[in-house]
């Protein structure tokens, strides 16, 4: 289903499009609804919490259909928008790329300096968080922006297609000797990490996965010349059936550990059942806002979608602060289940007054319509 009204200035790439997506819009706006449940619930909750039967569902939840599904989503809004200027992509892609640090700083470091000078945490406490760790980490924000900067400068010289899908079905399978290279040298190993580092503080590096974005924006340049985007997203489902059939063989082959730093580093099973999985539920999220029944419960979720970033830079705020008021990891299952309800409204509403911040300045200054603003081209179904 697609509106006929002006969408919104797209909130990672910074893309205007003539009509929504709205099986895109809805799986956005759970991708980022899932991540606040998820760090609630290793933030603020007890590691008991985590091994229960909702605490289980919601780590599961918060992975496939979060973070892989928001990286597809962003390369398919590139993939479907026509002619849109590299230079304005790769000057969003840095401008989020530093908002990344600036994340870092507010929601850890300043967090746990003050929280450790003043007495309400400890540096036993939450170990093996440091000031160092909080501030190089390497999150959403960063393989965000270097994914656009990427795909900007990979566009200027190919068009979405085979080509794509091949470069990255290679960054999958050579991933896991790509972030073992070390030169020894911080000069040199410094400014590779948030591409190939492999330390436990960096949780999304570009290689693999840059593989989604790539995938993604194939799959958009496919919608923007489809005339049955409804046969599309079937077939998108089935192949994703096919690709979490080859992940899961792969999965019984490789014998993966099931843990959050194996789904980081994204091993080849991982990475072909998951895309399966983003595929799948893409086929399930289009099928979903086809049903008027269905359909006018997403409201919430749809309007999310207009602010994922700054819904993602504020959540973190509150998760680092909200240590200081309920502890770190001390709720049980009940009290952490209200937290999540509070930490989604405050979330919702406060991410309203980050919009600007994550408006870059130039768009900010523009009077209308800028230089990332162009049609999509996306046929009403």
């Amino acid at each position: 289903m697609t509106t006929a009204d002006p969408a919104p200035t797209n909130a990672v790439t910074g893309i205007t499009g003539r009509e929504r997506v709205r099986a895109f819009d809805l799986a956005a706006g759970l991708a980022v609804f899932f991540m606040i449940l998820v760090h609630v619930l290793w933030h603020w909750g007890t590691p008991e919490t985590w091994t229960t039967p909702i605490g289980e569902a919601i780590s599961y939840a918060a992975g496939p259909t979060a973070t892989p599904v928001f990286m597809f989503l962003i390369g398919a809004s590139l993939g479907a928008a026509r002619g849109s200027s590299a230079s304005t992509l790769v000057a969003r892609g840095a401008w989020l790329f530093a908002l990344g640090y600036l994340l870092n700083l507010l929601r850890g470091v300043i967090p746990y300096t003050l929280g450790t000078a003043t007495g309400v945490i400890t540096p036993e406490q939450v170990a093996p968080y440091t000031p160092w760790w909080l501030g190089t980490t390497i999150d959403l924000h960063h393989v965000v922006g270097l994914s656009l900067i990427v795909i900007a400068v990979l566009r200027t010289r190919v068009q979405p297609g085979w080509l794509w899908l091949a470069l990255a079905g290679v960054l999958v399978l050579i991933a896991p000797w790509l972030r073992a290279v070390s030169f020894g040298s911080p000069l040199l190993d410094a400014p590779l990490t948030p591409f190939l580092g492999s330390a436990p503080n960096v949780y999304y590096a570009v290689v693999p996965w840059l593989a989604y974005p790539l995938a993604g924006a194939v799959f958009g340049a496919m919608m923007a010349r489809s005339t049955d985007r409804t046969a599309l997203f079937r077939w998108a489902g089935l192949v994703g059936i096919a690709l979490l059939a080859i992940g899961c063989a792969l999965i019984a082959v490789q014998r993966p550990t099931f843990d959050v730093y194996t789904y980081w580093r994204q091993p080849a099973s991982f990475a072909v059942a998951i895309m399966g999985i983003v595929l799948v539920w893409l086929a399930l999220c289009d099928l979903a806002t086809r049903r008027r029944s269905l359909d006018r419960w997403f409201g919430f979720f749809y309007s999310w979608s207009d602010r994922v970033i700054a819904i993602y830079f504020t959540h973190w705020i509150i998760v680092g602060w909200g240590v200081g008021i309920v502890g770190f990891r001390a709720l049980a299952l009940g009290p952490v289940l209200l937290a999540m309800a509070a930490a989604v409204i405050a979330t919702s509403y406060l991410s309203r007054f980050a919009v600007k911040l994550e408006t870059s300045w130039w768009r900010r200054r523009a009077p209308e319509r800028g230089p990332s603003e162009v049609a999509v081209e996306v046929p009403a179904a």
